[in-house]
């Protein structure tokens, strides 16, 4: 049995953030649709790899069809929010349509509710189809890092809408994602552009609806203005 490598110190260090930030940051010299593609793919990509090369010493929890968490509050930058709708515009006309209509109904009940406040409302992602996540190849990257060693534990939280609840996770993940997400961020402005993490729901209505998305986003149009974002 191989060795196991040492957890990364946490938090991350000054040095740590400035490389990360500077790969993303070469990546979107130019922020063309292809280029902002591969800053999003490069991102998951990243955290998949950390994961990997930090397993847990215990088993996680989470299989197929096992959609507990996806009743969380979720955001997304601009740029994953902008690949989840090129994912979608690939969909067969019947299945973007429906998703349409579940997004709007779910927009209609989450709109301005607290991340504790979702938890309460135990609503569903619109994303999921039949338990599943519709998204999944795209989704962003808070749903990727999240982990559980419990799905008892999740199912307990989901059920009695607890936002309280201790769910345990796997360090490396939670870890990798705040690095990520940070930097991904701090990327982003530096190049002149939107660094804001948006609500999942109400920011991808938002692109979904807006003709040329990607592009006038890239020119520095306003199209998310107004949508909720992370503090």
């Amino acid at each position: 049995m191989r060795p196991q490598k040492p957890l990364p110190t946490d938090p991350p260090t000054a040095e740590e953030v400035a490389r990360q930030t500077a790969r993303f940051r070469a990546l979107i010299a130019k922020p063309t649709r292809e280029r902002l593609r591969n800053l999003v793919a490069a991102c998951h990509r990243q955290l998949e790899q950390a994961v990997a090369a930090h397993p847990p010493r215990q088993a996680v929890a989470c299989r197929m069809g096992c959609d507990y968490c996806c009743h969380l509050y979720v955001s997304a930058t601009a740029p994953e929010l902008l690949a989840i709708a090129e994912h979608i515009a690939a969909w067969p006309p019947e299945r973007r349509a429906a998703l349409r209509s579940r997004l709007a109904d779910a927009l209609s009940a989450t709109r301005g509710l607290s991340p504790v406040e979702r938890v309460g409302l135990s609503r569903p992602c619109p994303m999921l189809e039949d338990g599943l996540c519709g998204i999944y190849p795209v989704r962003p990257l808070g749903c990727r890092a999240y982990a559980s060693f419990d799905a008892a534990a999740c199912e307990r939280s989901t059920r009695e809408r607890d936002a309280g609840a201790q769910i345990p996770v796997p360090k490396i993940n939670m870890r990798s994602r705040r690095l990520l997400s940070h930097c991904l961020r701090a990327a982003l402005a530096d190049r002149g552009l939107d660094g804001n993490s948006y609500e999942l729901i109400e920011g991808l209505s938002r692109v979904l609806e807006t003709p040329d998305a990607d592009a006038r986003w890239a020119a520095g149009e306003g199209v998310l203005a107004g949508v909720r974002t992370d503090s």
